[in-house]
C-alpha cells in the first residue's frame, strides 16, 4: 500500500533543538518536502546555513549516505518568502507545522517584558495566523517551565486546574502563547499540539555523545566560572537544597518530537523522570571547570539574605545569578512521565555523571557553539 506523503514546515532548524529535529525528520520516508525558514546571517543565505547543518560532524550517517534524496526533500526559505505560504504550499496537501524557533530570555526587568513577548507570543501569533488555512496541525515547542514555580508533581495538562506562578516574562509569554494557540486552533479547525522540553543537555545516543550546538542555561553557569577573572574570590550561592535541575538530552527530545507530531497528543512534557539535586549538580559543574572556592546557602532556611558581597558575588548576582537564581531557589518538583515513557523510554544513565560529561564536552570546545 502506497504511503501518503506529507509536508513539514520547521522553524528554528539552526537552533539547538531544531537542528536535531531536522536530522530526525530527514529520515522519515513519508515526508515529501521539509520547508525551512532561515534568516540570512553574515552574508550566508538560507540554503548556505542549512547546508552547514547537513555537513556538520554531528549529523547522522544517514545524511551523508543519502545526499541526493535529502537534496530533493529540503526547501530553504528566506524570511520574506516564508511569509508567503501560498507560493509554496497547497491546501490540497497534508501540511504539518513544527514551530521550534525562539530564544530563551529569562530577564525579570519590567522594561524588557514587551521585548520578550514580541519574540515569543507576537511572532508565534503572526506565524499561526499566516499559515492556519494551509496546515493540518500546528506543533508548538514550549517549555516545561511555562507553568512556573508550582512545585509538587507536574502532569502534562497546563490548562486545566493549575494556576501558574511565573518566575519571569519568558515563562509567562510561553504559557500565554499556548493559551492563544489552543483557542485559535479550535476556532480555525487546526489541530494544536504543545510539546514542552525541560532544560536541554547534550546528545545521549551513540552519534556525537554530549554534542549540543549552543551552550545555554546550566552551561552558562559553567562558562561563567570557567572564564571567571576573579578566581581567587570565594562565592556563596543561594539554593533550595531540596530542589532539582531537570535536564533532558536534546537528541532524545528531537526523537520524541519527530515521533509524536503526527499523533493525537495535545500536551506533553518532554522531561527526565529524575531531576538532579541542585547542590550536587552545581558542585559537579563548578569542579569540572576547576572552580572550588564556593559555599551553598540554603534559601529555605534564610540563606537568601546575602550580605557584604565580595566582587565576584556582586558580578554573579547582577548577571547570570540574576536570571538563574529564581530556578535555584524554586520549590521541589517532579514530572509525571508515564505518557512520555510509553512513547519512547528515557535512556538509562547516571544523571550526575551525564551533567559532568556535558560540561566537560563544552569545556573542551571552550563553550563555543556552532556558527550555523
Amino acid at each position: 500500500m502506497k504511503q501518503n506523503k506529507i509536508n513539514v514546515i520547521l522553524t528554528g532548524c539552526t537552533g539547538t533543538l531544531g537542528s536535531q529535529v531536522f536530522y530526525e525528520l530527514l529520515q522519515q520516508d513519508n515526508i515529501k518536502h521539509i520547508y525551512l525558514p532561515v534568516r540570512e546571517k553574515n552574508g550566508k543565505s538560507a540554503l548556505d546555513r542549512v547546508q552547514k547543518i547537513l555537513n556538520s560532524d554531528a549529523s547522522p550517517s544517514f545524511i551523508t549516505e543519502n545526499k541526493k534524496l535529502i537534496a530533493q526533500k529540503i526547501r530553504a526559505l528566506d524570511m520574506v518568502s516564508f511569509f508567503k505560504p501560498e507560493t509554496f504550499l497547497s491546501k490540497n496537501e497534508t501540511n504539518f507545522f513544527i514551530h521550534s524557533a525562539g530564544s530563551v530570555n529569562l530577564t525579570t526587568d519590567k522594561s524588557q517584558r514587551d521585548v520578550v513577548f514580541n519574540g515569543v507570543y507576537e511572532f508565534t501569533k503572526e506565524v499561526f495566523n499566516t499559515f492556519s488555512s494551509f496546515i493540518t496541525k500546528f506543533t508548538y515547542i514550549s517549555t516545561a517551565f511555562s507553568i512556573g514555580n508550582i512545585g509538587g508533581l507536574i502532569d502534562n495538562d497546563y490548562h486545566a486546574k493549575k494556576k501558574p506562578k511565573y518566575r519571569n516574562f519568558y515563562e509567562e509569554a510561553k504559557h500565554t502563547t499556548e493559551k492563544f494557540l489552543l483557542k485559535k486552533g479550535q476556532e480555525n479547525k487546526v489541530s494544536i499540539q504543545i510539546l514542552r522540553p525541560s532544560v536541554l543537555g547534550g546528545n545521549i545516543f551513540n552519534k556525537s555523545p554530549y554534542f549540543i550546538s549552543n551552550y545555554m542555561v546550566y552551561y552558562l553557569l559553567g562558562n561563567f566560572f570557567y572564564k571567571n577573572p576573579l578566581a581567587n574570590n570565594p562565592i556563596r550561592i543561594t539554593t533550595n537544597f531540596k530542589t532539582g535541575l531537570n535536564i533532558i538530552p536534546v537528541d532524545y527530545v528531537a526523537k520524541i518530537i519527530a515521533t509524536v507530531y503526527q499523533q493525537k497528543i495535545e500536551q506533553l512534557n518532554i522531561v527526565h523522570s529524575k531531576s538532579t539535586n541542585i547542590v550536587t549538580g552545581m558542585k559537579r559543574i563548578l569542579k569540572t571547570v576547576d572552580f572550588n572556592n564556593f559555599t551553598f546557602l540554603n534559601s529555605s532556611t534564610g540563606g537568601s539574605l546575602l550580605k557584604s558581597k565580595n566582587r565576584l558575588e556582586n558580578i554573579y548576582y547582577k548577571t547570570i545569578g540574576l536570571h538563574l537564581n529564581q530556578y535555584l531557589i524554586s520549590d521541589p518538583y517532579e514530572y509525571d512521565t508515564n505518557l512520555l515513557e510509553s512513547i519512547l523510554p528515557i535512556p538509562k544513565y547516571n544523571t550526575e555523571d551525564y551533567l559532568e560529561n556535558t560540561i566537560s564536552y563544552a569545556k573542551s570546545k571552550d563553550f563555543k557553539g556552532e556558527d550555523w
